[in-house]
This record gives C-alpha cells, structure tokens and sequence, in this order.
C-alpha cells in the first residue's frame, strides 16, 4: 500500500507539472526519475509524453535537456537520427540549426555529440575561450550561414574557426586557467611570477595536466608567459619551493613526470624498508634526494642510517663503471651531506668514497659525466673535484679544451679569480685553433675579464671568424649560431668597432671579405654596417666578380702530407683497433655493465669525430710551396724582421694554416702574430702580442723564404 500511495502521489505530481506553462523540465525529470516502480517502465511513458508536450510547444532548450537525461531510452525507440530529427523540428534559431548540421551525431557516439552541441551553445559574441592551438581568445561573431565563428586570439586577432572545429577544439576559459590570468590579470601573473613561481607551476599543470620539465618549459615559453631568458632563473626559484613541498614531487631524471600527490608521503619504517629492497640505482638516489630535500637526513635513526649508506654504496658500485652521471650525482649527494658510504669493490681493490677523485679524473670520466648532467649538478661536480687540493685546479684546466660548454662555464666560473685560470685561458688562445666553447665563453664575459689580458680583440675576433667558418653539428652548431648572431647585431659591431684601433678595423673588414662563412646576402649586410661604422673602410673593398672565389686556405706541402698520414693512421689502424676492441668488450656480457665496451664506444665517438674534422680539413685546405710569393709587404710565404721598443731583433716566417716550427721561427698564417704583421711593409709599425699584453714594433725587412724554409717545406715527413 505505501508503495500504490508513492505512486500515486508521483503521478499527481507529475500531471499536475505538465498543466504549469512553461513546462518545468527539471521538476518533471526529477518525478519521472524517482518512480518506485521496476517493471511497468511507467518512466518510459512519462518521459515520452513530456516529449511530446515540449515538441508541441517548440521548446528545443526543454527537449534536448530531456534527450540527455534519457539518451539510452531514446537512442533504444526512436534512434539518434530521430533524436537529431526532432531536436531541428522544433528549432526556430538559424544558428542552433547551424550547430546541429555540423555535428557529425551519425559517425559517433551520441553522449559525444551533445558534448560537442554543449561547447557551441555556451559561445557568444564576448565570451572567452581556450583553444587547443591558438590559446586564450575572446567571441567576436558567430556566422549561421557560412557556419564558422570569428575569435580575437592572443598575437592572432580575427581568426576564423568552422563550427566543426570549434566544437573540438574551443571550451570556455576557466577563471583561474593561466591564459585567462595572463589576459585579464596581468599584474597578478607578474606577481606569481616573481613571488610564487611554484603556485604557477602548479596551476600550469592543473591547467594542461602531467608533464615532465622540458615540457614545462615549453608551455610556459609557448604561451608567452616566460621567455627562454626568463625560464631558468624562474625555474630554479620554483623548485627550490617546491622541493619543501610534500605534495610535489620533482622528477630526478627531466623526462620523468612533475607528480602533485594527494597526501605528503611518510617516510616510516614501510618506506625505509622499500628503500632497503630497491634495485635500481637511479631510484636509489630520487629516495635519498627526497630525504634531503625535505631535510630528514639530521635525523634518521640508526637503523635507518645503515640503510642509506647501504643503498648508497649499492647505487656507487651500480653506477661506477656503467653511468658517470648517475656516478656523479651520488658522489655529489655523499661530498654535500658530508657521508662515507661502505668500502665497495671494484676490480680487485677496495675503494673508499674519498678516491672517487681518481675515478673521475681517470680516462677523463668526469667530462663525459657532464655530458649528461644538468647545471647544477656540474657545479656539485666541480666543487667535489675541487675539494682534493690544488692538483685538481691544474687537471682541470689542462682538460679545458676537451669540455663541453657546460663544464668549461662551471670550471672558469668557480676558478675565474685565480691566476691560473687565466693564463690557461691566454694559452689556449694563442694557438691558431681555439675550441669552439671557450670561444664562446670568452665573447659572453669579455667586459668582466679586464684583469685576465686577454689576446688582443682582434685575435679573439679572428678565433670567432674560424668558428663561423667550420663545419660543425650539435652543441657546437648551436654555439657557432650564437656567434653569428653577434656579428648581426648592429649595437655589438659598433661596440666592437670602438675598441678596434684603425688597423685593426681594416683587418677585421678583410678577414670577413675573404671569408665563406656568411650567405651572399648577410654578407652583404655585415660588409654594408662595417662600412657605415667606417667609411674609411671603402678603400679597402674589393670589387668581387663572378668568376672570384674566396681566397683559398693554404699550407705547405710538408704539413698536408702529415695531415694526410695523420687521416691514413686514423682510418687503417686506429679505427680499426677500436672496432676489435668494441667486438672483444662486448664478449664479456652485458653491456649496462660492461666499462670496457663502454669506454670502447666512447672512444670510437672520439675517431669518428676527428675522422669527419680530418676529412674536411683535408677538403677545404691547399697545398702550396709558396713559390714566387712577393716580398713587397708581410704575407703567407714571407719572412719578416722586425724591431721591438727596446731594441730586440726578431725574425719569423710565416707560412700556411698548419705549417709551425719553433727552431726556425716558422709561425702559422692564423696565429696573433701572422695576424699582427700581415699587410704591413718595411718602416710600418704595429702592435703585436707580448708576454705581458700588447707591445710596439716596427718591421724592418720583408725577405723571400730562404733555402732552409724551402728545404723544410719540400722535406718529406716520415711519422703522423
């Protein structure tokens, strides 16, 4: 009876909503949806006949509110033709129309259409919106009849959608999604910025989901909220906050995923004890640096202290002669938190934390560690170096010119202050070839180095020039672009112009005449904004004609055919060893393991690199005997004398590109020197580099090569 009397008084109720104009579609849903009765699909009926009424009143917002409330009742009776049907039946809005003949409701599921007709009711002229592609934008009109929608992006203004697209790709902007912060709040994403870079990180990824670091960075530059000179110093305050955060979890390696967890982790005994039985030396160490970061290492109980010195030593010996960054990293967690894991064993010796100096140093492991380290832990990397005493200054800077851009910064950076720093630097670049990240070093920190007496600018301009000129790939494409863009900066070439003195201006403008490095066009630019800097300078271009070539790159017969037997040595025996020497390696098992197949490998990255710098040398570079070469001025294939302030006599011969002998005063073409004296006649004087900077002479004599050069440039080298 209680049940007849439920049903009794739905029904009243229902019929008495259906008399009440208009019809209240929520308040019928909600009786038809509450029926107590199972088998008589009463709800069916009920639900039919308020579609009835609403098709008979053109209510189409009523009606569609119905069709989503009870999809599977009416895509079972009338199908979802029917559905879309009379949902245009009773619409009289040309635009609504419009919306319901782009939606494709016969190739996909129903709940997926009204998602999409949902997404195109909510716009209108003002709204603003999310797009998957373009970012924030604001409704600027919509078009029924050419069935497309007129949106203001961001950096895009009047860009037109279909109405298919837009109901895939638009929704409606949050008020707290980041793009609509950064449109209508600006200041306040300034401040986030500033004073919450970890609140910004966070709402990013509550915005766009998950997403490892690289991501995270490309999001943000993307969506013009940080520029990619802003990334690194909002990243590093973000997560100097974040890493206190028990419900973040920062990646260790940068492809792993930002987590933001539900609760804190609590590191009691369960999670001591999954630590304790971890495998993984990389999962080993993410574990020990969540305990750093969150400062838990002071008070870790005995038990738990055995722990992570157990996992620790495991983790070292793992990584030891497999991974030199991963090696790398756990010793530099160990040297900052002052802890000496266990003797573990390597070879047949035992070895203590405090030798892992040697093991870095040897077969210079730690710079193929900093190949695949991040910045910071570079830094870490040095400081540990550094801590064995005044030898590992010296190892140091004797690798320079082997390191990768991001451990010669670290380097200089922690010893700039010392001497030694600088006179490593100063003997680097004196040689005619200087690698290719000092170069760019030196370029970034000039106007901060005025105590290192550098070679004079026009030397290190000369060094830049090589570079732009090689053939390079990688980080070494990237560093050579940067330097392009400095000689395309008109504010930098006017900066450089200004310290050049005239002759050295007039050098400069004939190296780059002379060099293949630039396009025609940027070419024609640089010589066109040296000129308008000097116009002094027009004296000295030359007219170039079609069938002119860039003036070639000469050497000596003697130094190519050493060059030639240095190429023979590399391809017929070298290469050769090292392949049998990856083959032996690779017999002795598995190779995440295997130290020697690894060091193999590395070193066969070596040959062939030097193989490809080899080849195009051989390429590019000419031989010559510098046979009938005019004494008229100081040139390639010339000896020149020349007098100091102080009355000392020097005499050079200057050659080609490779060609240097110190017993016979033979000096490159490229050095400071050749550079300093080139173009000069008897009676000119000129500044040339000295021990202690830059110092005064006059030349003197300009000779033919005698019979001793000759006999040395036709001699025939019997060793690489």
């Amino acid at each position: 009876m209680e049940a007849t009397r439920t049903f009794a008084e739905a029904e009243s109720q229902f019929v008495t909503l259906l008399d009440s104009k208009p019809l209240p579609v929520n308040d019928l849903l909600v009786v038809i949806n509450s029926i107590p009765v199972k088998n008589n699909k009463r709800d069916h009926e009920w639900a039919n006949i308020l579609v009835q009424e609403l098709s008979e009143a053109e209510d189409f917002k009523g009606l569609y509110q119905v069709f989503k409330n009870r999809t599977a009742q009416f895509v079972n009776t009338i199908g979802v033709d029917g559905i879309c049907n009379d949902l245009k039946h009773v619409c009289k809005d040309r635009l609504i129309l419009a919306f319901l003949e782009t939606i494709p409701f016969a190739s996909q599921p129903l709940e997926s259409s009204f998602a999409q007709l949902d997404t195109l009711l909510a716009l209108a002229p003002g709204v603003q919106v999310i797009d998957k592609t373009w970012g924030f934008g604001v409704i600027k009109r919509l078009d029924h009849f050419y069935k497309r929608i007129t949106i203001d992006f961001c950096g895009k203004a009047g860009h037109n959608l279909t109405f298919a697209t837009a109901s895939e790709s638009l929704a409606l902007a949050p008020h707290d999604h980041i793009l609509t912060i950064k449109a209508n709040q600006p200041e306040e994403l300034k401040r986030l910025i500033k004073e919450e870079p970890d609140k910004l990180v966070k709402l990013t990824i509550k915005c766009y989901g998950r997403m490892p670091i690289p991501k995270l960075e490309a999001t943000l530059i993307e969506s013009k909220i940080l520029t990619e000179s802003e990334w690194k110093p909002f990243w590093d305050n973000a997560r100097k906050t974040l890493k206190r955060d028990p419900l973040i979890s920062i990646p260790v390696k940068r492809t792993d995923f930002i987590e933001i967890l539900e609760q804190a982790a609590e590191y009691d005994d369960k999670w001591f004890d999954a630590l304790k039985a971890e495998k993984d030396a990389s999962a080993v160490l993410a574990a020990l640096l969540e305990l750093e970061t969150l400062n838990k290492l002071d008070g870790l109980s005995e038990n738990e202290r055995a722990i992570v010195n157990d996992r620790l030593s495991f983790a070292i010996r793992g990584a030891d002669s497999t991974d030199p960054a991963l090696y790398t990293r756990l010793v530099n967690f160990c040297h900052r938190n002052d802890l000496q894991p266990d003797c573990y064993q390597h070879a047949n010796a035992g070895r203590k934390l405090e030798n892992a100096h040697a093991h870095l140093w040897s077969s210079n492991r730690f710079i193929r560690a900093a190949e695949n380290l991040p910045v910071r832990e570079i830094a870490g990397m040095i400081s540990f170096l550094l801590s064995e005493g005044d030898e590992a200054e010296t190892k140091l800077l004797t690798a320079l010119p082997q390191m990768p851009y991001s451990l010669l910064n670290e380097t200089l950076s922690a010893l700039r202050d010392k001497p030694a720093a600088a006179l490593a630097c100063r003997t680097i670049l004196q040689e005619p070839k200087a690698p290719v990240p000092l170069i760019n070093w030196i370029f970034r920190f000039r106007n901060e180095l005025n105590d290192w007496e550098l070679p004079p600018l026009i030397v290190l301009l000369h060094h830049a020039i090589m570079v732009v000129e090689t053939n390079l790939s990688g980080e070494d494409l990237r560093m050579q672009n940067a330097l392009k863009k400095l000689f395309a900066s008109t504010q930098w070439l006017k900066e450089i112009f200004t310290e050049l003195n005239e002759s050295h201006r007039q050098l400069l403008f004939e190296r780059i005449q002379a060099s293949p490095a630039w396009d025609a066009s940027a070419h024609r630019t640089l010589i066109a904004r040296m000129l308008k800097l000097d116009p002094a300078l027009a004296e000295r271009k030359r007219t170039v004609t079609n069938s002119e070539t860039a003036q070639p790159r000469l050497t000596s017969w003697r130094s190519l055919a050493e060059r030639q037997i240095q190429y023979k040595q590399l391809i017929e025996v070298e290469m050769p060893k090292n392949s049998k020497d990856i083959a032996v390696a690779r017999s002795y098992g598995d190779l995440r393991e295997n130290f020697e197949y690894q060091a193999a490998k590395d070193y066969q990255r070596q040959l062939l690199q030097k193989q490809a710098e080899l080849q195009l040398e051989l390429e590019l570079v000419q031989g010559t005997d510098f046979a009938n070469v005019a004494s008229a001025q100081v040139a390639a294939g010339t000896t020149v004398d020349i007098r100091l302030e102080d009355g000392t006599m020097k005499t050079f011969t200057i050659l080609g590109e490779w060609d240097r002998d110190e017993q016979l005063n033979i000096i490159s073409n490229k050095t400071a020197m050749a550079l300093s004296l080139i173009g000069k006649k008897t009676g000119d004087f000129t500044m040339i580099p000295g021990s202690d900077g830059e110092v005064k002479a006059e030349i003197t004599a300009v000779h033919p090569l005698d019979s001793t050069i000759k006999e040395w440039i036709a001699a025939t080298p019997t060793t690489a």
